[in-house]
């Protein structure tokens, strides 16, 4: 992208469908077991032809719910640079836990579903964040097919959220924040740095899915307190 280093500070955000997709995703599986009989142990595997009614409607639906994510972020990025009458240079906008039509390189058309993961074909920018103390990448993809065209959304968690409230303190959490000069308002131990896997571990393991384009640190970090 040729821009130079240090010179820029990013805004990462990081927002749902603030429970619409769940209850898209709820009503719909519902559905698909009524209709897609399975047997008791396989009933979550039921499934909706996209060329029947209700198919069609879920896949409106979750596209609407994602549409409604997206604009969670376009708004809070809008009012952020109007508080500090900032422009933006560049804009990244990419989803997770999604679904998407896409093409394979043999001209087959299929449905991806990436979860925990985000598209990466050739070119496509995307971030990939670590925590509130690791730096989050800026990457562009090198469309992998056998990968799907798709690359990690993040570091991911190596802690469940329990257990990372059971092996953190507010003091202890205090000093490692302290220690990466990051300042954190709102948040919890659940959201603690070492919940989180290796960010330069997981950007090493998909070196063949991504180029690092750039990489920015967290100085400010701004969650909810639940």
């Amino acid at each position: 992208m040729s821009l130079p280093g240090k010179k820029y500070a990013a805004l990462l955000s990081h927002s749902g469908s603030r429970g619409l997709g769940a209850a898209i995703a709820k009503h719909y599986t519902q559905i698909a077991m009524n209709t897609c009989k399975l047997p008791r142990h396989a009933q979550q595997l039921a499934w909706l032809d996209l060329d029947s009614e209700a198919g069609q409607e879920y896949w409106l639906t979750m596209t609407l719910a994602g549409d409604y994510a997206k604009a969670c972020h376009e708004r809070i990025h809008a009012n952020l640079l109007k508080a500090l009458g900032l422009k933006a240079i560049m804009v990244i906008e990419n989803h997770h836990n999604f679904a998407w039509k896409d093409t394979l390189t043999n001209g087959k058309e299929v449905v991806i579903h990436r979860k925990g993961a985000t598209p990466a074909h050739a070119g496509e920018l995307g971030i990939i964040p670590g925590s509130i103390t690791k730096p989050a990448y800026l990457v562009s993809g090198k469309g992998a097919d056998n990968a799907l065209f798709s690359a990690s959304h993040g570091a991911g968690r190596a802690m469940s959220r329990q257990k990372a409230k059971d092996n953190m303190t507010v003091s202890g959490m205090k000093k490692m924040l302290t220690n990466a000069d990051v300042t954190l308002i709102g948040g919890s131990v659940e959201e603690n740095p070492l919940a989180y896997k290796d960010i330069e571990t997981v950007i090493q393991a998909q070196k063949e899915l991504v180029n690092i384009e750039g990489k920015f640190f967290p100085r400010i970090a701004r969650m909810n307190k639940d």
